[in-house]
């Protein structure tokens, strides 16, 4: 198939507008100009300065058409550059400065020029003929919000900014009102931006080619001294993210639109969320504890404290006396260092992190299940999915790029299921809401896969062929009463029915899960139940298909790749076996590893309070404030003879520590995160280190020294380096290097040659050779046996947007603005029934303790049931919250804590 421009044929691709068409050819994004375009947006056509004149090959006839939205087809000859188009784009031009700032036209001293202020050079500045207007010159600018910046006189009317609030991240805020001159954007009811439902994400922002919209940091027109490729620090998403220097310091973040994850995209903590940095709470020296109180010492110093009580412990106690705990927060590489150290220069398997207090259950559950304890998809496969099945987790809060695009295929009428005990903006839009009981969630997969087999709609040839003991899990499922169950989920047996063929009548579905599934005393199970669905229907090892874990934290997934866990060292091999000990002393270059698996963070604080834990070594974590039964923890710590905390920032964690060690932030260093779909992406260093802060990895490596074991990448720590090594211990990671991963990352596993893999257990090729049905019955949780009756209400736990887990990087920045407090949301009747009146603050308690909160009214939750979020250290939240957890994996059941709240008396 080929088309001309000018008069010269090129071949041209199926569905390819002219615009696009004359780019790729003629290599140039500016070949043609535009001014409403966007290529994150659909086209929209409305400014036609793209417009180019076309003639065709059979009869010649010329028309004008907006290239930006006009499929190219068979014999179009395409002149974009005529004399006609450039008055016509002139005019245009010319308009449009009728209603804009004179002083505007150009870049201002020291800003780079704006996209429309580019266009403007680019046609040629008009002569202005019209009569000035007059609306635009007299709005005043809008800086109510503590990120972005409104001038509307520099609006255009070009809707990028309405369409990429659509478009993009689908919360419809911003609007056009009025006609002629008076048209003009509003925000919300024609309210300031910090009063409409804005989530702040900024893509109105990215995309305005004016100053009409800006952040408060101008990033837009910055001319930066560089600017630097990295990774987010916060969700599983993995968003890239451009960050300007000017004199050392970061100015601004952009989302690239050629990464892969996010797309151009990125949600407010991402590109805004960055002060945090350089606070003036930072910890910039190494401190020993002295006599009760913190003095600043040299880094020889604290590291000659630490390594002479390290080793008079380990030589009175032995080395199981001590334990680590490391970060998902941290790179890949220093995981990989701290659960080293702990192994080989301590000799001990006691090593966990926080990967486990969230997502242990799906790497459980799944590698029960298929092998494979990760996504088996990519985000990208939303694409090609019929149906979307989202259980136990809000991405629109948790994990808001992934749940923008989750949201716009909602929006557009996808078979949606939502199950979760919490009424959602997405539950609000699916086309099956299950609001579940808090804790209900092996009774609910199990109505689902009754009413599958009970339709006749399993595929049966998939589960012949790739999977065992399905008959097993049928006979199970079949006799399941249904009755029983509707009334233990508090979900209509009906609805449920109606869900469970959706999905399995779907000819793609795929299955999104978060805390709402792990975070549960039966968090394994209902893992591996979902995998049933998954298999029994066939969706797996296929596009738009498959489990798709939202892990919580940045680098969840790579901090258990990299063997943070007792009982798995780097790449998930067991290491109570004597061969894989052997592997690891043989690649390690030592005689011998430690032998048995070593304790989870319960069962190292239950151990620290009967003596056995003599010391904890801490890597990025606040274990006091995001760990539950809070005055367990500190009296466990309170029992213990070392504490060693690294750290960004003196957290409830680092007041209780000996030793405080100054770590540098994911801006100061290099390494990679691995996001939620086993994407491993770099995170390139910015700026230099604050103060006397050292990157996690250089710590652990001259720790590792001081106790007798040099790191044999060298003493100073280099990411690339390690990143050798550990392609060389992990076996699925054999092909990984620094290079290798380029700005977009591979996802594993990576093949020798450098090959990634999108997609996993394709054809039923499972990585334990075959798929494997489980079945149980649904346990009330202890937490409910033990404790409901006296505390009949149930607390479950979550996030919201503005903030990332304990909050200790979004608190000291303007997020705090946007959210300053944890609420208690409550049904009216049950706060009106205690008399207490909406945003009062009450007393919540369970058996461990009370804290104070203000409750706000919500018919989001159930009659019964509480919800709160645990960013603030004034609510501490975790003093209620209980030590029950998943039976294999000892995750937290933070999403059911039975409680009770009461008025508080004067």
């Amino acid at each position: 198939m080929k088309a001309y421009i000018e008069n010269i044929a090129y071949e041209f691709n199926e569905g390819e507008t002219m615009l696009e068409f004359v780019r790729r050819i003629e290599k140039n994004k500016n070949a043609i100009p535009t001014m409403c375009q966007d290529d994150r947006l659909e086209n929209f056509g409305s400014c036609r300065v793209c417009s180019v004149e076309v003639a065709r090959e059979k009869d010649g006839i010329t028309k004008t058409m907006a290239s930006c939205h006009t499929p190219i087809s068979e014999g179009l000859y395409i002149y974009h550059n005529t004399e006609r188009m450039k008055r016509l784009r002139k005019n245009i031009v010319e308009l449009i400065l009728t209603d804009y700032p004179a002083d505007k036209i150009f870049p201002s001293e020291g800003k780079k020029a704006t996209p429309f202020q580019e266009t403007i050079a680019q046609i040629g500045i008009p002569n202005v003929r019209y009569p000035e207007g007059k609306n635009h010159l007299d709005i005043e600018t809008d800086r109510a919000h503590p990120y972005i910046k409104s001038d509307l006189s520099q609006c255009i009317n070009c809707f990028r900014c309405v369409r990429a609030c659509e478009e993009i991240q689908g919360e419809m805020i911003l609007g056009m009102s009025g006609r002629g001159f008076a048209t003009n954007i509003i925000k919300g009811f024609d309210t300031s931006f910090d009063e409409s439902a804005c989530v702040s994400c900024g893509a109105c922002v990215q995309t305005c080619p004016t100053e009409a919209l800006t952040d408060k940091f101008e990033t837009k027109t910055l001319i930066a001294d560089k600017t630097v490729r990295t990774t987010c620090t916060y969700c599983g998403v993995g968003c890239q993210l451009d960050v300007s220097v000017i004199d050392g310091k970061i100015r601004g973040i952009q989302a690239p639109e050629t990464a892969e994850v996010n797309q151009g995209h990125t949600c407010l903590k991402g590109r805004f969320a960055f002060q945090f940095y350089d606070h003036p709470d930072r910890l910039r020296e190494p401190m020993i504890k002295k006599n009760g109180k913190f003095e600043e010492v040299t880094w020889d110093e604290a590291y000659d404290f630490i390594t002479k009580k390290l080793l008079e412990i380990k030589n009175k106690y032995g080395a199981d006396s001590i334990g680590g705990i490391s970060s998902s927060r941290a790179t890949n590489e220093e995981n990989y260092l701290m659960q080293k150290m702990i192994r080989v220069a301590v000799g001990t398997n006691n090593i966990d992190g926080c990967a486990r207090v969230c997502h242990a259950p799906t790497a459980f559950g799944m590698q029960k299940s298929f092998g494979t304890g990760a996504a088996t998809n990519s985000i990208e496969d939303l694409k090609q999915t019929d149906a979307i099945f989202l259980f136990g987790a809000n991405p629109l809060k948790g994990h808001p790029v992934t749940g923008a695009k989750i949201k716009q295929a909602f929006m557009k009428g996808i078979t949606s299921i939502v199950v979760d005990p919490i009424r959602t903006t997405l539950s609000d839009l699916a086309t099956h809401f299950l609001q579940i009981r808090p804790g209900t969630n092996v009774a609910i997969l199990n109505m689902m896969a009754h009413y599958i087999v009970k339709e006749n709609l399993v595929n049966q040839y998939f589960i012949d062929s790739y999977t065992e003991k399905y008959l097993d899990f049928k006979n199970h499922v079949e006799n399941l009463d249904m009755d029983e169950l509707e009334t233990l989920t508090g979900v209509s047996k009906d609805l449920v029915k109606k869900a469970a063929i959706a999905y399995a009548k779907a000819e793609r579905a795929m299955e999104f899960h978060g805390l709402g599934v792990t975070e549960h005393f039966q968090g394994s199970k209902t893992v591996m139940l979902l995998s049933n669905l998954a298999m029994m229907t066939g969706n797996i090892g296929r596009k738009g298909v498959g489990l798709n874990p939202l892990r919580g934290q940045n680098n969840v997934q790579g901090s258990a790749d990299m063997g943070v866990q007792p009982h798995q060292g780097a790449g998930y091999m067991d290491v109570s076996k004597p061969e894989i000990q052997h592997y690891y002393a043989k690649k390690y270059g030592i005689e011998k590893m430690p032998i048995t698996n070593g304790l989870k963070i319960p069962e190292m604080l239950d151990a620290a309070i009967e003596g056995k834990i003599k010391a904890l070594y801490i890597m990025g974590e606040d274990t006091i404030m995001t760990d539950p039964n809070t005055n367990h923890s500190i009296k466990a710590f309170q029992n213990l003879e070392l504490i060693v905390v690294q750290e960004l920032f003196m957290t409830a964690t680092s007041e209780m520590a000996d030793v405080v060690l100054p770590a540098s932030s994911y801006f100061e260093k290099n390494g990679t995160f691995t996001n939620g779909e086993r994407r491993v992406q770099r995170v390139n260093k910015v700026i230099e280190p604050i103060g006397n802060t050292k990157p996690d990895g250089q710590i652990i490596i001259d720790i590792m020294s001081k106790l007798g074991y040099n790191q044999p990448t060298g003493l100073s720590y280099d990411a690339a380096k390690v990143i050798e090594e550990i392609a060389d211990v992990i076996p699925f990671m054999k092909g990984l290097s620094w290079e290798r991963l380029g700005e977009n990352g591979l996802q594993w596993p990576i093949k020798e040659d450098g090959t990634d893999t999108k997609m996993l257990h394709i054809d039923g090729n499972f990585k334990k050779g075959i798929g494997t049905f489980h079945y149980f019955d649904f346990e009330e949780s202890p937490e409910i046996v033990s404790h409901g009756k006296k505390y009949p209400f149930i607390l479950t736990t979550g996030r919201e947007l503005e903030h990332y887990n304990s909050g200790t990087m979004t608190r000291r920045t303007d997020n705090q603005t946007l959210l300053g407090k944890d609420i208690l949301e409550v049904h009216p009747r049950d706060a009106k029934a205690k008399g207490i009146e909406d945003n009062e603050i009450v007393r919540i308690f369970s058996d461990r303790g009370s804290v104070h909160i203000p409750i706000k009214f919500s018919k989001n939750v159930k009659k019964g049931v509480l919800r709160t979020t645990f960013h603030q250290p004034e609510v501490f939240i975790n003093i209620i919250t209980g030590s029950v957890g998943d039976k294999e994996t000892m995750t937290p059941e933070y999403k059911v804590v039975a409680v009770d709240f009461e008025k508080i008396k004067n």
